[in-house]
């Protein structure tokens, strides 16, 4: 049985579009793996900053999904995806260009690092909708399973080679050599970017950005599936980065692991993601969109419970917990998929940046209170007690999901006719727009 899908294959050989896109959004994403790993590292031995200055530099990382996401998605349906590409990779790798030539002459400051981190960011945010948006417009239905697929597939390798290729590139060349390669890596992705042609804007309106903002918004809460996959993957972030929170704080303060034995741990898990990126659109076609989306969210949740299960064993808990970790990457991928396939199939293709922009807005900006929620209930509970309780709560996430019109969509073709009826809000007269406070009710 190959690895790849015959869809994935043929998007491979046949779409050369697909494959000049996917291309840079592969250097993008190890350029991106780099970054994140080496940023920290600038702050503490470099900067020397304290911890609240390691925590800052993180904060900025995070802050550009919530102050960006929405404006992205504006920026996206209003011009070609090739411009917004192509700038992203830039200002990414000008900034770390910057950074590597102050790192060199041993000058930079905390306020010069937050801001080339949050340069980074918002850069990355503008690249991830443009992305994203571009998928369902250089390939058919049919195929944005498996295009999601390698790319959950690239992200997922990006988690488990990218700290270890940085940590080696790191100990053998220095901080700066490092950044150069990640710069090296962005400007393969914008030669990919420039590349690419024939995609144009979505051709939406030109009203003023914050109307605009407003009314992306709006048709986005109107699509109650969209609506539904937002909610559930908000969720699950915020669990998820609530239990990596407890896991790390228990590992190192209750079972006394080292960090090099936890990175192999989470790296183990990571093939689980790989394992279930690549394997997605074949399960879908045995158990259908709907059920997929459902399995992956119950492996996430069986997942995070096996973590306290191998603790309270006492033998075996790394090889137990790594076990446990490849199914939470599985569960993870399997939702991912099809979350993001689903997300570009339902709405209008002029609305795709706005209810990318927003999806993302919501999914990722859980994360830091994640962090926040897992911090807290270990020092109230204790780090075991707080796996349990996080595990368990997230065992009762797919409640949401049987709630959903989505548990009943067979293929990506079936969910786009869930938007095909919804018009979109620019049509909508004012007594029939929705409002956040009151979401429209689902139009079958």
């Amino acid at each position: 049985m190959p690895l790849i899908d015959r869809d994935a294959r043929a998007l491979l050989t046949a779409n050369r579009t697909f494959r000049t896109v996917w291309a840079g959004e592969v250097l993008a994403n190890f350029g991106m793996q780099l970054t994140t790993f080496a940023l920290p590292l600038v702050a503490v031995s470099t900067v020397h900053a304290s911890g609240l200055g390691v925590g800052l530099v993180s904060f900025a990382q995070f802050l550009p999904v919530l102050l960006f996401s929405l404006v992205a998605g504006v920026v996206v349906d209003r011009h070609p995806p090739r411009h917004t590409l192509v700038l992203g990779s830039i200002l990414r790798g000008a900034a770390l260009a910057g950074l590597g030539l102050a790192a060199a002459t041993g000058r930079v400051t905390l306020l010069e690092l937050g801001l080339a981190t949050g340069l980074v960011g918002t850069a990355n945010v503008f690249y991830e909708v443009a992305y994203q948006s571009t998928v369902p417009k250089i390939v058919p239905t049919d195929s944005i399973a498996a295009a999601n697929g390698l790319q959950q597939a690239v992200y997922s390798v990006g988690e488990l080679a990218g700290p270890s290729v940085a940590g080696f590139l790191l100990g053998r060349l220095g901080l700066s050599p490092t950044l150069a390669v990640a710069v090296a890596l962005f400007v393969g992705a914008i030669v990919s970017g420039s590349l690419l042609r024939g995609v144009g804007a979505a051709g939406a309106g030109r009203e003023p950005v914050l109307r605009s903002i407003r009314t992306g918004l709006r048709y986005t809460w109107s699509l109650r599936p969209i609506r539904d996959l937002c909610v559930q993957a908000g969720l699950a972030n915020l669990l998820s980065q609530a239990f990596m929170t407890v896991f790390l704080l228990q590992a190192v303060r209750e079972l006394g692991l080292g960090s090099a034995t936890v990175g192999v741990i989470l790296g183990i898990g990571s093939l689980g993601s790989v394992a279930g990126s690549l394997y997605a659109a074949r399960l879908a076609a045995r158990l259908t969109v709907g059920r997929t989306l459902l399995a992956g969210v119950t492996l996430l949740a069986l997942g995070l419970l096996g973590v306290p299960a191998a603790v309270a064993v006492g033998g075996y808990v790394p090889v137990l917990a790594s076990l446990a970790f490849v199914v939470l990457g599985f569960g993870v991928s399997l939702f991912n998929v099809y979350a993001v396939s689903l997300r570009q199939s339902i709405p209008q293709p002029q609305q795709l940046g706005a209810v990318t922009a927003s999806y993302r807005m919501v999914a990722l900006g859980t994360l830091p209170a994640g962090g926040l929620l897992g911090g807290a209930l270990a020092d109230v509970l204790s780090p075991h007690t707080a796996a349990w309780v996080i595990g368990t709560a997230c065992l009762a996430a797919p409640l949401w999901l049987l709630a959903s019109p989505l548990r009943t969509v067979r293929t990506l073709a079936d969910a786009k006719l869930l938007g095909a009826n919804t018009p979109s809000v620019e049509g909508m007269s004012d007594q029939r727009k929705p409002s956040l406070g009151q979401p429209a009710e689902y139009v079958p």
